[in-house]
């Protein structure tokens, strides 16, 4: 069975569906409970992307925000990955569908109708076509904690094999570059974000947090993006033009530097902690990106191309690779793949 709290403010977003201003009193007394529960349910929503617009007065309440509605037929991306974390699209496991929990949340047969076209016509694969995501398994434990301010304990695995144990407050969800991130705080602390796909782990735990009223996970997202890997270190790159297309869709900082060139190539400068992740970026163009700066940069390409041109010349005589490159043994090739961005339509 659907959790009452979850399924009660799944109910209050099909109610509120009609576009009439539906006062807090008739949700409290529909779902039997009291208007200030209502209102903290109406808040949970909101927090998490629901569009919900509140009206004062006798003649006022909630309703679905008339200027972006939910409607289930002309639903964007970015609506229907809302109410796939909430559940309302993909079954939260093999015995439960959405038509049950919404028969168990009493739900209107219409409603169930509806549902029961968006798990035919929207779904969402959790998995970049060549990076397995292993965390969307988290998914429904993460979204009651969200929705009930409840803290859980996540079992991390950390570099050399080893689990660390944390206690945290779920604050929010993130989908980026094939995988699910998590964005959570400890008891004292302030917010990190979490690869799900490093979580072993995430259970439930009796205690309960009051959620920040004044915390965004978007607008945290964004700020934690931007300063994510900027530093001090100044790099350049040639990019042909062949290759220009390309690397303009990379997710630049605000400080990063484009210079257009004559012959149609582009001068790309970025600052960023440390170089070492971009030497899997770079090589994988050849000829067509070249790195002017940083020297220490630029030998590190030419070392690593030497190798590889070496491991297909002489397989035979090969030596053992240098396995204390720095990017080895850490994200640099995930970061030098995951760094692009759909191409802008606009």
């Amino acid at each position: 069975m659907v959790n009452d709290v979850h399924a009660r403010q799944l109910a209050i977003v099909q109610t509120l569906r009609s576009r009439n201003w539906v006062p807090a009193s008739s949700l409290a007394e529909r779902f039997g409970v009291t208007e200030r529960t209502i209102y903290r349910d109406i808040e949970k929503l909101t927090q998490h992307g629901i569009p919900i617009q509140a009206s004062p007065g006798r003649e006022g309440g909630y309703r679905l925000t008339p200027d972006n509605p939910l409607d289930p037929l002309t639903l964007d991306s970015d609506q229907a990955l809302r109410l796939y974390v909430l559940g309302l699209v993909e079954p939260a496991d093999g015995t439960e569908t959405p038509e049950s929990r919404a028969r168990n949340a009493g739900i209107n047969a219409t409603t169930q109708e509806v549902m029961r076209r968006l798990t035919q016509r929207i779904h969402f694969d959790t998995a970049d076509w060549y990076w397995r995501d292993e965390g969307s398994g988290h998914l429904p434990t993460l979204r009651y904690a969200m929705l009930t301010g409840t803290a859980v304990e996540v079992a991390l695995r950390v570099k050399g094999g080893a689990q660390e144990s944390r206690l945290l407050k779920p604050y929010g969800m993130v989908w980026k570059a094939g995988e699910w991130h998590m964005v959570a705080a400890a008891p004292s602390g302030d917010p990190e974000r979490f690869r799900l796909n490093l979580v072993d782990r995430l259970t439930l735990t009796d205690l309960q947090f009051t959620y920040p009223e004044d915390f965004v996970v978007r607008d945290w997202w964004a700020a934690a993006m931007e300063d994510y890997g900027k530093g001090p270190t100044r790099i350049e790159l040639h990019v042909a033009s062949a290759a220009r297309e390309e690397l303009l869709r990379l997710s630049l900082k605000s400080n990063s530097e484009l210079h257009d060139q004559p012959d149609g190539s582009l001068i790309i400068v970025l600052f960023a902690d440390r170089w070492e992740w971009l030497i899997p970026l770079v090589t994988s163009y050849g000829q067509d990106v070249t790195v002017t700066q940083p020297p220490e940069l630029r030998a590190a390409v030419i070392t690593h191309l030497r190798c590889a041109l070496d491991a297909y010349e002489s397989p035979s005589a090969l030596q053992p690779s240098d396995e204390s490159a720095s990017f080895r043994n850490d994200d640099s090739r995930l970061r030098s793949t995951r760094g692009r961005t759909p191409r802008s339509t606009t």
